[in-house]
């Protein structure tokens, strides 16, 4: 596991590790889905035939942090109008001239196959951190429940509004 939980006053947020950018991109996804599944619904979706998609999406600024929230709230958007859950996917970012590009290959079933524990209203700028941290630097966590992390390597902190 690459993703904790971390509790806040009003809502809940999540500390991610990963070697890379696009691998800390996945991470997010995954920890993020893991925050929204019930025991039942993460059970259950082991159990599912899945589809495949794929798509795009571009930032206009050359921030992690910005590709990030476009990401999740993409996510997040296809489960709730679109009766897409992603279940594995594998991105590929490009820097641009206007900024970051991420294609998105994935495998997806329907949402109402599967039950949900809480509904994310929102994908916050809260305590939103993308950065790299060097080999040798130790970056301590401020919650009792999410390990420290020494580099190198990539990490996140993203908090959602429930």
């Amino acid at each position: 596991m690459s993703s904790w939980q971390f509790g806040t006053t009003a809502d809940v947020g999540m500390r991610c590790y990963s070697i890379s950018e696009n691998r800390l991109l996945e991470e997010a996804v995954s920890g993020m889905q893991s925050i929204l599944l019930s025991p039942k619904g993460e059970e259950k979706l082991k159990t599912l035939t899945r589809d495949t998609g794929s798509l795009i999406i571009n930032s206009e600024s050359d921030q992690w942090s910005s590709i990030l929230v476009l990401l999740l709230e993409e996510v997040l958007f296809r489960a709730e109008a679109k009766d897409e859950w992603i279940c594995d996917l594998h991105i590929i970012t490009e820097l641009t001239e206007n900024g970051i590009s991420a294609n998105i290959q994935y495998s997806k079933v329907n949402t109402d196959q599967i039950e949900l524990e809480i509904e994310i209203k929102a994908v916050t700028l809260h305590e939103l951190a993308f950065a790299f941290v060097p080999a040798g630097t130790l970056l301590p966590s401020k919650w009792p429940e999410v390990p420290s992390f020494e580099g190198p390597g990539w990490y996140c902190d993203v908090v959602f509004d429930i």
